[in-house]
């Protein structure tokens, strides 16, 4: 069931895109080291790693901005979409997509964080607010500050994610 809603949520917010460029993918690791390109940082491990929960401001922004990388996504044949990353929740995405993320002011690392994070407070409100449930390995971990978001949203976060059509495979 949790698997379920976490695919559920998934759908709704994340993409399931394809690309065919073999290794051409980012995940939070990846991104993270080619980002900091001035002074190394320490790598985070995931995309999640060391991100504060979302906030309202900026859930507002990624809904405004997720109907036109869903539109620009279909139309490139990309992909992004949950994964896991040495046995952690993570969020792959290819270099073009953090390219269009950044070229439309977001970080990418904090875009996907922000896409990962709202499809699993999604689906764990569509599961009836059990946060305490089996849930899939792929995905992260949310704040009761962002399931309020994902309830107080869930709207607006229905209608963005059905005003483009999903991606077939």
């Amino acid at each position: 069931m949790a698997a379920r809603a976490l695919l559920v949520g998934a759908a709704i917010l994340c993409l399931t895109l394809s690309s065919g460029l073999p290794g051409g993918f980012f995940s939070g690791q990846a991104l993270a080291a080619t980002s900091h390109a001035k002074k190394p940082a320490p790598t985070p491990s995931t995309v999640y790693e060391k991100q504060p929960p979302v906030t309202d401001k900026e859930l507002l922004n990624f809904l405004e901005m997720l109907p036109q990388f869903r539109s620009w996504a279909k139309a490139n044949n990309e992909e992004a979409h949950p994964t896991l990353n040495n046995g952690k929740a993570d969020f792959m995405y290819s270099p073009q997509a953090a390219a269009w993320v950044q070229q439309h002011g977001w970080d990418p690392v904090r875009f996907f964080c922000v896409m990962g994070r709202m499809a699993a407070a999604l689906a764990i409100v569509e599961e009836g607010n059990d946060m305490t449930g089996v849930r899939s390995k792929d995905m992260p971990e949310v704040t009761e500050s962002e399931l309020a978001l994902a309830r107080r949203h869930l709207g607006t976060m229905l209608k963005v994610s059905t005003d483009v059509p999903p991606i077939s495979r």
